[in-house]
Protein backbone atom coordinates (compact mmCIF):
# COMPACT_ATOMS: atom_id res chain seq x y z
CA UNK A 1 0.00 0.00 0.00
CA UNK A 2 1.52 3.73 -0.89
CA UNK A 3 1.69 6.12 1.51
CA UNK A 4 1.62 9.91 0.32
CA UNK A 5 4.31 11.94 1.79
CA UNK A 6 2.43 14.87 3.65
CA UNK A 7 3.88 18.38 3.25
CA UNK A 8 3.78 19.22 7.03
CA UNK A 9 5.52 15.49 8.00
CA UNK A 10 8.85 16.20 9.34
CA UNK A 11 10.17 13.54 7.29
CA UNK A 12 8.90 15.31 4.12
CA UNK A 13 10.39 18.77 5.25
CA UNK A 14 13.46 17.28 6.00
CA UNK A 15 13.92 14.68 2.14
CA UNK A 16 12.88 18.69 0.51
CA UNK A 17 15.84 20.23 2.47
CA UNK A 18 17.95 17.66 1.77
CA UNK A 19 17.48 18.00 -2.39
CA UNK A 20 17.54 21.57 -1.95
CA UNK A 21 21.14 21.41 0.03
CA UNK A 22 21.84 18.74 -2.64
CA UNK A 23 21.16 21.05 -5.69
CA UNK A 24 22.92 24.01 -4.04
CA UNK A 25 26.09 21.88 -4.04
CA UNK A 26 25.64 20.84 -7.44
CA UNK A 27 24.98 24.29 -8.88
CA UNK A 28 28.12 25.55 -6.67
CA UNK A 29 30.25 22.55 -8.38
CA UNK A 30 28.93 23.17 -11.75
CA UNK A 31 29.93 26.90 -11.35
CA UNK A 32 33.18 26.05 -9.95
CA UNK A 33 34.17 23.98 -12.70
CA UNK A 34 32.64 26.78 -15.45
CA UNK A 35 35.03 29.10 -14.32
CA UNK A 36 38.51 26.77 -14.01
CA UNK A 37 37.61 26.28 -16.97
CA UNK A 38 37.30 29.52 -17.87
CA UNK A 39 40.44 30.65 -15.90
CA UNK A 40 41.75 27.32 -17.70
CA UNK A 41 41.41 28.86 -20.71
CA UNK A 42 42.44 32.28 -20.21
CA UNK A 43 45.83 30.93 -18.44
CA UNK A 44 47.23 29.25 -21.91
CA UNK A 45 46.01 32.54 -24.19
CA UNK A 46 49.23 33.78 -23.50
CA UNK A 47 50.60 30.29 -24.83
CA UNK A 48 48.42 30.12 -27.87
CA UNK A 49 50.13 33.47 -28.52
CA UNK A 50 53.63 32.12 -28.33
CA UNK A 51 52.84 29.18 -30.01
CA UNK A 52 51.89 31.51 -33.29
CA UNK A 53 54.77 33.36 -33.32
CA UNK A 54 56.37 30.36 -34.29
CA UNK A 55 53.83 28.77 -36.62
CA UNK A 56 56.19 29.18 -40.09
CA UNK A 57 58.56 26.89 -38.34
CA UNK A 58 55.83 24.29 -36.54
CA UNK A 59 55.20 21.68 -39.17
CA UNK A 60 57.70 18.40 -39.92
CA UNK A 61 59.58 19.94 -43.29
CA UNK A 62 61.23 22.24 -41.75
CA UNK A 63 64.11 23.54 -39.42
CA UNK A 64 62.96 24.97 -36.31
CA UNK A 65 64.00 25.72 -32.25
CA UNK A 66 63.15 25.08 -28.98
CA UNK A 67 62.08 27.57 -26.53
CA UNK A 68 61.82 27.71 -22.76
CA UNK A 69 60.21 30.63 -21.23
CA UNK A 70 61.41 31.50 -17.40
CA UNK A 71 59.40 33.19 -14.45
CA UNK A 72 60.52 33.54 -11.19
CA UNK A 73 62.54 30.71 -10.61
CA UNK A 74 60.66 27.86 -13.12
CA UNK A 75 60.22 27.18 -16.54
CA UNK A 76 56.95 28.62 -17.02
CA UNK A 77 56.58 27.17 -20.68
CA UNK A 78 59.11 25.17 -23.14
CA UNK A 79 58.42 23.76 -26.78
CA UNK A 80 59.77 22.92 -29.98
CA UNK A 81 59.04 24.13 -32.68
CA UNK A 82 59.89 22.02 -36.29
CA UNK A 83 62.23 19.61 -36.48
CA UNK A 84 65.79 18.45 -35.29
CA UNK A 85 66.90 16.04 -38.34
CA UNK A 86 64.84 16.58 -41.49
CA UNK A 87 66.85 13.08 -42.63
CA UNK A 88 65.39 10.86 -39.75
CA UNK A 89 62.01 12.84 -38.88
CA UNK A 90 63.18 13.59 -35.29
CA UNK A 91 60.86 16.98 -34.13
CA UNK A 92 62.37 19.69 -31.94
CA UNK A 93 62.11 19.45 -28.10
CA UNK A 94 63.18 21.30 -25.17
CA UNK A 95 65.41 18.11 -24.64
CA UNK A 96 67.10 18.94 -28.39
CA UNK A 97 70.98 20.00 -28.07
CA UNK A 98 72.26 22.86 -30.29
CA UNK A 99 75.54 24.81 -30.47
CA UNK A 100 74.80 28.10 -29.12
CA UNK A 101 77.40 29.50 -30.61
CA UNK A 102 78.88 32.60 -29.01
CA UNK A 103 76.09 32.28 -25.47
CA UNK A 104 79.17 29.81 -25.02
CA UNK A 105 81.23 33.28 -24.24
CA UNK A 106 79.86 33.79 -20.46
CA UNK A 107 81.10 29.82 -19.46
CA UNK A 108 84.69 30.81 -20.84
CA UNK A 109 84.21 34.16 -18.38
CA UNK A 110 82.84 32.37 -15.64
CA UNK A 111 85.76 29.71 -15.85
CA UNK A 112 88.77 32.39 -15.60
CA UNK A 113 86.31 33.70 -12.58
CA UNK A 114 86.53 30.64 -11.09
CA UNK A 115 90.43 30.33 -11.61
CA UNK A 116 91.28 33.56 -10.34
CA UNK A 117 89.08 33.08 -6.99
CA UNK A 118 90.61 30.12 -6.90
CA UNK A 119 93.90 31.79 -6.79
CA UNK A 120 95.43 30.33 -10.03
CA UNK A 121 95.66 33.23 -11.73
CA UNK A 122 94.67 37.23 -12.12
CA UNK A 123 92.33 39.14 -14.56
CA UNK A 124 95.25 41.43 -14.87
CA UNK A 125 98.15 39.23 -15.38
CA UNK A 126 99.97 39.63 -18.90
CA UNK A 127 98.59 37.11 -21.10
CA UNK A 128 102.15 36.01 -22.18
CA UNK A 129 102.76 34.65 -18.37
CA UNK A 130 100.60 31.96 -19.89
CA UNK A 131 101.44 32.51 -23.30
CA UNK A 132 104.73 33.00 -23.61
CA UNK A 133 104.71 32.08 -27.64
CA UNK A 134 102.82 35.16 -27.98
CA UNK A 135 104.29 38.10 -29.24
CA UNK A 136 105.24 41.28 -27.51
CA UNK A 137 103.81 43.86 -28.60
CA UNK A 138 104.54 47.83 -27.72
CA UNK A 139 101.81 47.28 -24.72
CA UNK A 140 100.89 44.24 -22.62
CA UNK A 141 97.44 43.01 -22.97
CA UNK A 142 95.78 41.19 -20.06
CA UNK A 143 93.31 38.51 -19.50
CA UNK A 144 90.64 41.36 -19.02
CA UNK A 145 91.33 42.44 -22.27
CA UNK A 146 90.67 39.41 -24.09
CA UNK A 147 87.46 38.92 -21.79
CA UNK A 148 85.89 43.05 -22.88
CA UNK A 149 86.87 42.52 -26.77
CA UNK A 150 89.69 45.51 -25.50
CA UNK A 151 92.80 43.48 -26.94
CA UNK A 152 93.57 44.65 -30.03
CA UNK A 153 93.88 40.82 -31.50
CA UNK A 154 92.09 40.21 -34.70
CA UNK A 155 89.65 38.12 -35.03
CA UNK A 156 91.18 34.73 -36.32
CA UNK A 157 87.71 34.05 -38.53
CA UNK A 158 88.48 37.20 -40.29
CA UNK A 159 91.70 35.58 -40.68
CA UNK A 160 91.04 32.26 -41.42
CA UNK A 161 88.22 33.51 -44.37
CA UNK A 162 91.14 35.68 -45.80
CA UNK A 163 93.37 32.72 -46.09
CA UNK A 164 90.76 31.38 -48.05
CA UNK A 165 89.49 28.64 -45.34
CA UNK A 166 86.01 27.52 -44.76
CA UNK A 167 84.90 28.06 -41.39
CA UNK A 168 83.21 25.24 -41.07
CA UNK A 169 85.94 22.85 -41.89
CA UNK A 170 88.03 21.38 -39.30
CA UNK A 171 90.52 24.30 -37.96
CA UNK A 172 92.89 22.23 -35.99
CA UNK A 173 93.48 24.34 -32.67
CA UNK A 174 97.39 24.90 -32.88
CA UNK A 175 97.20 26.19 -36.34
CA UNK A 176 95.01 28.69 -35.51
CA UNK A 177 97.16 29.52 -32.22
CA UNK A 178 100.18 30.07 -34.78
CA UNK A 179 98.16 32.33 -37.23
CA UNK A 180 97.17 34.65 -34.47
CA UNK A 181 100.47 35.00 -33.26
CA UNK A 182 101.83 35.50 -36.31
CA UNK A 183 100.13 38.99 -36.85
CA UNK A 184 102.51 41.33 -36.87
CA UNK A 185 100.72 44.16 -35.20
CA UNK A 186 97.58 45.05 -32.78
CA UNK A 187 94.24 46.64 -34.43
CA UNK A 188 95.10 49.08 -31.94
CA UNK A 189 96.76 49.40 -28.59
CA UNK A 190 94.90 47.28 -25.94
CA UNK A 191 92.41 48.58 -23.90
CA UNK A 192 92.79 51.53 -26.15
CA UNK A 193 88.98 50.97 -27.40
CA UNK A 194 86.74 47.70 -28.19
CA UNK A 195 86.06 45.51 -31.05
CA UNK A 196 84.43 41.87 -30.74
CA UNK A 197 87.01 39.07 -31.65
CA UNK A 198 86.49 35.83 -30.83
CA UNK A 199 90.45 35.49 -30.88
CA UNK A 200 90.30 36.54 -27.21
CA UNK A 201 87.76 33.86 -25.71
CA UNK A 202 90.09 30.84 -28.37
CA UNK A 203 93.08 32.76 -26.50
CA UNK A 204 91.37 32.28 -22.98
CA UNK A 205 90.51 28.28 -23.81
CA UNK A 206 94.30 27.71 -23.79
CA UNK A 207 94.69 29.31 -20.84
CA UNK A 208 92.34 27.67 -19.34
CA UNK A 209 94.05 24.55 -19.72
CA UNK A 210 97.43 25.48 -19.62
CA UNK A 211 96.55 27.32 -15.54
CA UNK A 212 93.89 24.42 -14.86
CA UNK A 213 95.93 21.31 -16.24
CA UNK A 214 92.28 20.35 -17.85
CA UNK A 215 90.89 21.35 -21.35
CA UNK A 216 87.80 23.91 -20.97
CA UNK A 217 85.28 20.63 -22.11
CA UNK A 218 86.46 18.99 -18.51
CA UNK A 219 86.98 22.64 -16.54
CA UNK A 220 83.82 23.77 -17.19
CA UNK A 221 82.53 20.22 -16.51
CA UNK A 222 83.86 20.00 -13.32
CA UNK A 223 83.64 23.46 -12.19
CA UNK A 224 80.08 24.02 -13.70
CA UNK A 225 78.24 21.93 -15.70
CA UNK A 226 77.79 19.07 -12.69
CA UNK A 227 77.64 21.84 -9.81
CA UNK A 228 74.77 23.02 -11.44
CA UNK A 229 73.14 19.78 -12.86
CA UNK A 230 73.56 20.41 -16.41
CA UNK A 231 73.76 17.11 -18.16
CA UNK A 232 73.41 17.64 -20.98
CA UNK A 233 75.78 20.36 -21.46
CA UNK A 234 79.51 19.96 -22.98
CA UNK A 235 82.41 22.02 -25.71
CA UNK A 236 82.69 20.05 -28.53
CA UNK A 237 86.58 20.07 -28.59
CA UNK A 238 86.32 16.87 -31.24
CA UNK A 239 84.39 17.04 -33.71
CA UNK A 240 83.86 13.27 -34.24
CA UNK A 241 81.92 13.16 -30.76
CA UNK A 242 78.91 11.85 -30.13
CA UNK A 243 76.06 14.53 -28.60
CA UNK A 244 73.12 12.97 -27.58
CA UNK A 245 70.19 14.42 -29.01
CA UNK A 246 72.14 16.62 -31.10
CA UNK A 247 70.12 18.97 -33.14
CA UNK A 248 71.44 19.34 -37.09
CA UNK A 249 72.17 22.89 -38.32
CA UNK A 250 70.97 23.58 -41.69
CA UNK A 251 70.80 26.49 -43.74
CA UNK A 252 67.99 27.90 -46.16
CA UNK A 253 68.61 27.41 -50.08
CA UNK A 254 67.87 29.88 -52.56
CA UNK A 255 66.26 27.78 -54.78
CA UNK A 256 63.73 26.74 -51.61
CA UNK A 257 64.07 24.04 -48.83
CA UNK A 258 67.33 23.64 -46.90
CA UNK A 259 70.66 22.32 -47.30
CA UNK A 260 72.63 20.57 -44.59
CA UNK A 261 75.15 22.96 -42.61
CA UNK A 262 78.10 20.02 -42.34
CA UNK A 263 80.08 21.41 -40.24
CA UNK A 264 83.71 19.66 -38.73
CA UNK A 265 84.38 22.69 -36.85
CA UNK A 266 85.92 21.75 -33.43
CA UNK A 267 87.26 25.12 -31.74
CA UNK A 268 86.30 26.16 -27.95
CA UNK A 269 86.49 29.45 -26.52
CA UNK A 270 84.65 31.69 -28.63
CA UNK A 271 81.53 29.17 -28.95
CA UNK A 272 81.67 25.27 -29.18
CA UNK A 273 79.49 24.98 -26.22
CA UNK A 274 76.18 22.53 -26.95
CA UNK A 275 73.32 22.94 -24.46
CA UNK A 276 69.55 22.60 -24.24
CA UNK A 277 66.87 25.07 -23.23
CA UNK A 278 66.42 23.21 -20.40
CA UNK A 279 70.30 23.08 -18.90
CA UNK A 280 70.53 26.95 -19.48
CA UNK A 281 67.57 27.64 -17.23
CA UNK A 282 69.95 26.14 -14.85
CA UNK A 283 72.59 28.67 -15.64
CA UNK A 284 70.19 31.37 -15.56
CA UNK A 285 68.90 30.79 -12.53
CA UNK A 286 72.35 30.87 -10.93
CA UNK A 287 72.44 34.68 -11.43
CA UNK A 288 69.93 34.54 -8.60
CA UNK A 289 71.32 32.13 -6.32
CA UNK A 290 74.88 31.11 -6.82
CA UNK A 291 76.31 27.59 -6.41
CA UNK A 292 79.85 27.60 -8.07
CA UNK A 293 82.94 28.40 -6.60
CA UNK A 294 82.31 29.19 -2.91
CA UNK A 295 79.06 30.33 -3.36
CA UNK A 296 79.44 33.82 -3.38
CA UNK A 297 77.30 36.00 -5.09
CA UNK A 298 79.74 38.72 -5.39
CA UNK A 299 81.35 36.05 -8.62
CA UNK A 300 77.60 37.00 -10.09
CA UNK A 301 77.96 40.57 -9.71
CA UNK A 302 81.48 40.48 -11.13
CA UNK A 303 80.58 38.66 -14.14
CA UNK A 304 77.77 41.30 -14.84
CA UNK A 305 80.45 44.16 -14.11
CA UNK A 306 80.80 45.91 -17.42
CA UNK A 307 84.76 46.38 -18.56
CA UNK A 308 86.10 49.77 -19.32
CA UNK A 309 88.99 51.09 -21.54
CA UNK A 310 91.87 52.66 -20.46
CA UNK A 311 90.51 55.76 -20.26
CA UNK A 312 87.92 54.65 -17.75
CA UNK A 313 84.88 54.81 -20.12
CA UNK A 314 82.54 51.65 -19.92
CA UNK A 315 82.05 49.55 -22.61
CA UNK A 316 79.01 47.41 -23.66
CA UNK A 317 80.39 44.31 -22.36
CA UNK A 318 80.47 42.13 -19.45
CA UNK A 319 81.86 38.91 -18.65
CA UNK A 320 80.98 37.17 -22.24
CA UNK A 321 77.19 39.31 -21.85
CA UNK A 322 75.90 42.01 -22.69
CA UNK A 323 73.58 44.65 -19.75
CA UNK A 324 71.26 46.65 -21.77
CA UNK A 325 67.77 47.80 -21.59
CA UNK A 326 64.77 46.87 -23.61
CA UNK A 327 61.42 49.31 -23.08
CA UNK A 328 62.44 50.64 -19.98
CA UNK A 329 63.25 47.43 -18.61
CA UNK A 330 66.51 45.99 -17.79
CA UNK A 331 68.31 43.18 -19.35
CA UNK A 332 71.32 41.06 -19.58
CA UNK A 333 71.52 39.14 -23.05
CA UNK A 334 74.31 37.42 -25.64
CA UNK A 335 73.56 36.21 -29.05
CA UNK A 336 74.95 33.72 -30.98
CA UNK A 337 75.16 32.76 -34.87
CA UNK A 338 77.27 30.04 -36.79
CA UNK A 339 76.97 26.92 -38.73
CA UNK A 340 73.46 26.54 -39.04
CA UNK A 341 72.65 27.68 -35.45
CA UNK A 342 71.47 30.63 -33.76
CA UNK A 343 70.92 30.94 -30.40
CA UNK A 344 69.77 33.88 -28.29
CA UNK A 345 68.99 34.23 -24.07
CA UNK A 346 67.96 37.30 -22.53
CA UNK A 347 67.39 37.71 -18.58
CA UNK A 348 65.27 40.53 -16.93
CA UNK A 349 66.19 40.54 -13.73
CA UNK A 350 63.84 42.97 -12.37
CA UNK A 351 60.85 40.75 -13.66
CA UNK A 352 62.38 37.69 -12.85
CA UNK A 353 61.79 36.79 -16.37
CA UNK A 354 64.05 34.77 -18.80
CA UNK A 355 63.54 33.86 -22.55
CA UNK A 356 65.64 31.41 -23.75
CA UNK A 357 65.45 30.51 -28.21
CA UNK A 358 68.06 27.94 -29.65
CA UNK A 359 67.71 27.29 -33.43
CA UNK A 360 69.50 24.77 -36.24
CA UNK A 361 68.46 27.30 -38.94
CA UNK A 362 71.01 29.79 -40.20
CA UNK A 363 69.39 32.97 -40.54
CA UNK A 364 66.57 32.06 -37.69
CA UNK A 365 65.65 35.70 -35.98
CA UNK A 366 66.32 34.25 -32.54
CA UNK A 367 66.73 37.47 -30.47
CA UNK A 368 63.47 39.35 -32.46
CA UNK A 369 61.35 36.17 -31.48
CA UNK A 370 62.72 35.69 -28.05
CA UNK A 371 61.73 39.69 -27.71
CA UNK A 372 58.42 39.53 -29.01
CA UNK A 373 57.50 36.37 -26.54
CA UNK A 374 58.91 38.71 -23.86
CA UNK A 375 56.36 41.41 -24.55
CA UNK A 376 53.31 39.12 -23.46
CA UNK A 377 54.91 38.59 -20.26
CA UNK A 378 56.40 42.11 -19.44
CA UNK A 379 53.90 44.66 -20.69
Amino acid sequence: MNQKLNPSDKSYIALKSLLVRIIVVISILITGLISACKREAKDSQPFETVDNLFTEWNNTHSPGCALAIIKDGKILYEHGYGMADLEHDIPVSPNSVFNIASVSKQFVAMCLLLLEEEGKLSLEDNIRKYLPEFPEYNSPITIKNLIFHTSGIADFHMIWDIEGKDALNRTPAEEVFKLICSQEKLDFTPGEKQLYSNSGYFLSSIIIRRVSGKSLKDYAKEKIFIPLGMRNSEFLDDNKSIIKNRACGYTPLIEGGFGNAIMRYDLVGGGGLYSTVEDLYLWDQNFYHNKLGNGSQLLIDKMLTNGRTNDGKEVNYAYGIINGNYKGFRIVQHTGDFGGYKSFMVRFPDKNLSVIVLSNLAGFSASSLAYQVADIFIL
